[in-house]
């Protein structure tokens, strides 16, 4: 199977040789036009003299130069001998214009006469009347410089080169962008497979042991094993599922939600042995799905337990205009070239391995994907000690509803531990938040 860099290659080459040759026909299209265009405007012009000039000789009189308009002013009338007996200033002294002389039936015609070491002249022959010894009147102008040289052409493949190098290099980021989801449809189904294999694998190696020795396994230890395993399978299917939901753009009912009340609830939820401190401020409103928010929630606290080594301080306020919930434990922390590799997924770092065997390396891919589903951001970052997350969401503007505005800009800050976390250069409002430890 060919790589996604060398698919993206050849429909980008593809792309670009089809605009390309689009490009040098509408090119070659343009040029002529124009050149037809300016042309026709020259015979035109030189045709509007002819027949005036033509039309004074037939009445007796040579017309007066003056009488010269627009720019055909190269003019002459010859005589059926070949002599100029009259022309205009600017055809004055120059031999004739062209030897052609049109015929009777067909009185006027378009000529271009080029000279040796002159610019060409497109003029026009008229015949003043279809007697034999009648006189002809040539009337026309010098080629235009545009048409006599190639600047016309180099221009217009200026233009072309710039719009084939331009469209090349879009074509090759519209394609990237439409093979990007199949790369990472392609690298999920990697790495999910590698995960799933470990599982399998045990799963069946307890099953295999199970029936070729059975009078040395204890039944009950493997359907435990078993269950375990199959447990762990679950899990990583039902992760799965969330990240491609979230991913796939379904949506999920969204309504009003009182953060701080959320976090309150999701701490009290999950006891456990490592003590989880509380600082909140008055209630934090967003919009959103509590669903998916008590899972974003649920997996950092799990994962901050999971790490601490005495404790987990977690801290629900308001700066800037967004809610900001801050997760802290005292552990070893996460150093900050792993700080982004920890929300991929299935990436699990060495501690949490050892910690937590049974993980499926997908809680934080999935907290940050529901982040984002909110239009907020969910980052590691600085800590004295342990690792801090920080998750920052869009606060609810209430207005509609006829009570006050929560996402005016300003800090609504827990306590003074706290306001570094959530916005240093704003200011506190006194001491509003309360403070509670909780032991789960």
């Amino acid at each position: 199977m060919p790589s996604l860099h060398s698919m993206q290659a050849y429909y980008t080459t593809v792309a670009t040789t089809l605009l390309l040759l689009l490009t040098i026909l509408g090119g070659a299209s343009l040029d002529l036009a124009i050149r037809y265009r300016i042309e026709d405007q020259v015979f035109f012009d030189a045709e509007q003299v002819a027949v005036q000039w033509s039309a004074q000789v037939r009445g007796g009189a040579l017309p007066r130069p003056a009488s010269v308009t627009g720019t055909a002013d190269l003019v002459q009338v010859v005589d059926a001998r070949g002599r100029v007996v009259d022309a205009s200033p600017g055809a004055t002294g120059r031999p004739r214009l062209s030897t052609f002389r049109p015929p009777p039936h067909d009185r006027l015609q378009r000529r271009v006469e080029c000279g040796p070491g002159e610019r060409c002249v497109l003029l026009m022959a008229n015949r003043v009347s279809p007697a034999p010894d009648a006189p002809v009147v040539y009337a026309g102008t010098a080629e235009p410089p545009l048409l006599a040289t190639h600047h016309l052409e180099y221009l217009i493949a200026g233009a072309a080169l710039l719009i084939v190098l331009s469209g090349g290099r879009l074509m090759w980021w519209i394609i990237g962008r439409a093979l990007r989801p199949a790369e990472q449809q392609c690298r999920l189904a990697s790495v999910t497979s590698h995960e799933l294999r470990t599982p399998i694998a045990g799963l069946r190696l307890q099953l295999e042991e199970a029936l070729l020795h059975p009078d040395h396994v204890d039944p009950r230890d493997t359907i435990r094993g078993a269950l375990s395993a199959t447990g762990r399978l679950e899990a990583i299917v039902q992760d799965l599922l969330t990240i491609t939901r979230l991913r796939g753009g379904q949506p999920a009912p969204h309504e009003p939600i009182d953060l701080t009340a959320l976090v309150s609830q999701e701490t009290d939820a999950h006891p456990g042995s490592t003590p989880v401190e509380l600082h909140t401020t008055e209630d934090v409103w967003v919009h959103g799905s509590r669903i998916q928010l008590i899972r974003l929630v649920g997996n950092l606290l799990s994962n901050a337990r999971r790490h601490a080594a005495t404790g987990v301080t977690v801290c629900v306020g308001s700066a800037g205009g967004q809610a900001v919930v801050t997760v802290t434990d005292d552990g070893n922390g996460i150093a900050p070239a792993d700080r982004e590799r920890v929300f991929e997924r299935f990436t699990r770092l060495d501690e949490g391995r050892r910690r937590d065997a049974g993980g499926t390396g997908l809680g934080l891919a999935i907290s940050r994907d529901i982040a984002r589903a909110h239009r907020g951001t969910l980052r590691i970052e600085d800590s004295p000690r342990g690792a801090r997350f920080v998750l920052r969401l869009p606060l609810l503007d209430r207005n509609t509803t006829g009570e006050r505005n929560l996402s005016q800009p300003g800090a609504v800050l827990p306590r003074k531990h706290c306001r570094k976390n959530l916005g240093t250069n704003l200011p506190g409002r006194g001491d509003p938040g309360s403070s509670r430890s909780r032991s789960g």
